[in-house]
């Protein structure tokens, strides 16, 4: 988010600064009148403004190419601010193991940004994380520094401070949680393969590490699993995951 931004300052400041070259060499150089000197690098700044803005992406995708594209451009700038509220609070903690807990949800949720930011596709689904867990989390930690800060220390307040340290670990759960729901499709998707690459090792005949010292016993009493039924078993889980597949696609329709 902050590499987008800078880089469409840097076009701004490039924009104006030949904008202003063109208009003293006009006006100092060439004698033109002062007005259309004027009117000529304000046109040729708008010009270079809108030809070097660069384009607005999530990801490697641009914005104006995706339905929705600024509905979810907006959704993944509130999850980068909250995040942010987040690291700044966590800067602030000074207990060690409040420390770590909170490196743990750190990671975690910028794990979750970056995968929203590479499968932009997958934001509407993270919308209970974004409005609700990802906030809260942020809310909870600045109360905490909050309340470390005014230096109370009545049986309330400690009441109140571990009760967010409690919470925090609560939070790295919940986080997980809603990470490992992002992720579904994709873990079907690796369960299904590998499943699918086990069943064809083993209808060439190629015994699996853990199943070696079974398929030496096969070998030999001359018994085991006929060629034709793990075919079928691998075609059938090529069945399910092709139908799995065309299904999330028509949900995403």
């Amino acid at each position: 988010m902050k590499n987008s931004k800078w880089k469409e300052n840097l076009s701004i400041a490039v924009s104006a600064l030949l904008a202003l070259l063109l208009f003293l060499i006009l006006l100092l150089i060439l004698d033109w009148n002062l007005f259309l000197c004027m009117a000529l690098a304000a046109a040729v700044y708008i010009a270079l403004v809108l030809i070097l803005k660069p384009a607005r992406k999530i990801g490697n995708l641009e914005i104006d190419s995706m339905a929705n594209g600024e509905l979810l451009s907006e959704r993944l700038t509130e999850a980068w601010a909250d995040y942010e509220r987040m690291r700044k609070a966590a800067l602030k903690i000074t207990e060690p193991d409040l420390q770590v807990s909170c490196r743990e949800l750190l990671g975690t949720a910028r794990n979750i940004f970056r995968y929203l930011t590479d499968n932009p596709e997958k934001i509407p689904a993270a919308r209970r994380y974004i409005d609700y867990y990802q906030e809260t989390a942020a809310n909870v930690l600045e109360h905490y520094v909050e309340l470390k800060n005014t230096g109370l220390s009545t049986k309330e307040t400690e009441k109140v401070l571990k009760n967010i340290r409690e919470s925090v670990a609560t939070l790295k759960a919940a986080f997980d949680m809603q990470f490992e729901k992002l992720m579904q499709n994709e873990l079907f998707d690796m369960e299904a393969d590998l499943n699918l690459l086990k069943q064809t090792l083993m209808s060439e005949g190629c015994p699996l590490p853990r199943e070696s010292a079974g398929s030496a016993e096969t070998a030999h009493t001359g018994q085991g699993t006929p060629a034709h039924s793990v075919q079928d078993k691998a075609e059938h889980t090529a069945q399910e995951k092709a139908a799995h597949t065309a299904h999330r696609e028509a949900t995403h329709i």
